[in-house]
């Protein structure tokens, strides 16, 4: 597995559904999410050949949701306008990022303010309430990371994710936060200037929630497997059991993202923050439940030993991000 993947355009298709615009007109029909909006535009390319379309001819592509998708066609609805400084990228689009090939459950829509993740990068993503150990595990680990040009990702969350923003912009190093709500109202409220700040210096707000939308646990959830997904290892610098972090770490795993945890010696061992790490370096491995993990999945990480790719026990061992392949 390269732990660098280079970017790859997908080739633009023809026909107006594939347009972000047709798109977004698919996923107003009732019954229609990401994955059947794929499938109707693959199938019928066009809106007018979607609207011409009987109800069997529907149900073939869609199964029983194709009576309700059917009756929901109206030729005279429109998207809603999207708010000036904000890019939508569909899954058809020459921009669409090549990491989304990662995620299996895509969605066909992003939207953009800024730049989309490039070069080399890593997640990095934690409590928000971190100790001592999380603030140097950030400190120590973008310090690392723009020394060889890499820039990071993050979720703009209080505690790790600011700090691992805050870092990479005074390493003056590329940095992106995929959001759980929308791009125009960056949450919390109160790290819309570091938003301003990551956006001015080049960097990008990623959200697959339109415009004006808040987050919630399930979107929070869902945002992680974004994270995990355009990076290319993810680094968890510190959390406790349970946490949202956790739901990140599964994402790399399942997608094949390296998933690199400092262990943490005394007296940090013992805080509640550094639980999951504990968990995840484990050298007897740790139960998939502590990464809330099921099914065949949960089976394959029950094997492992420990559940992280690469460990780290010293500032030193930092280096083996960058070689594991």
């Amino acid at each position: 597995m390269r732990l660098f993947d280079e970017h790859v355009n997908p080739i633009p298709a023809d026909g107006d559904l594939y347009t972000s615009r047709g798109l977004l007109r698919l996923l107003g029909l009732p019954s229609v999410g990401p994955a059947r909006a794929r499938a109707l535009a693959e199938h019928f390319h066009r809106w007018s050949a979607l609207a011409e379309a009987t109800e069997a001819e529907m149900c073939e592509v869609l199964g029983t949701a194709g009576r309700a998708a059917h009756r929901g066609i109206d030729y005279s609805v429109e998207p809603a306008a999207t708010p000036d400084g904000i890019t939508v990228i569909g899954a058809f689009d020459p921009e669409w990022p090549e990491w989304m090939t990662r995620v299996r459950d895509a969605p066909v829509v992003i939207y953009v303010r800024g730049s989309l993740p490039t070069g080399r990068r890593i997640a990095i993503v934690g409590t928000r309430e971190p100790t001592q150990f999380g603030e140097s595990v950030v400190r120590k680990t973008v310090a690392e990371a723009a020394s060889r040009g890499v820039g990071i990702v993050s979720g703009l969350a209080l505690g790790i994710d600011s700090m691992a923003h805050i870092a990479a912009l005074e390493e003056s190093s590329p940095t992106w936060a995929i959001l759980g709500g929308g791009v125009d109202v960056p949450t919390p409220s109160s790290n819309r200037d570091l938003a301003e700040r990551i956006l001015e210096a080049g960097g990008g707000l990623v959200s697959e929630q339109p415009p004006g939308s808040e987050p919630n646990a399930q979107r929070l959830v869902a945002r992680n497997r974004l994270q995990a997904a355009s990076s290319d290892a993810v680094v968890v610098a510190q959390c406790g059991i349970p946490s949202g972090t956790l739901h990140t770490a599964r994402f790399a795993l399942a997608q094949g993202r390296p998933l690199v945890v400092p262990r943490p010696r005394a007296p940090w061992d013992e805080e509640p923050q550094c639980a999951g790490n504990m968990a995840l370096t484990d050298p007897g491995g740790c139960s998939p439940s502590v990464v809330h993990a099921t099914g065949r999945l949960a089976t394959l990480l029950a094997a492992r030993r420990p559940l992280a790719d690469v460990v780290v026990h010293a500032a030193e061992d930092l280096s083996a991000i960058w070689d594991h392949q």
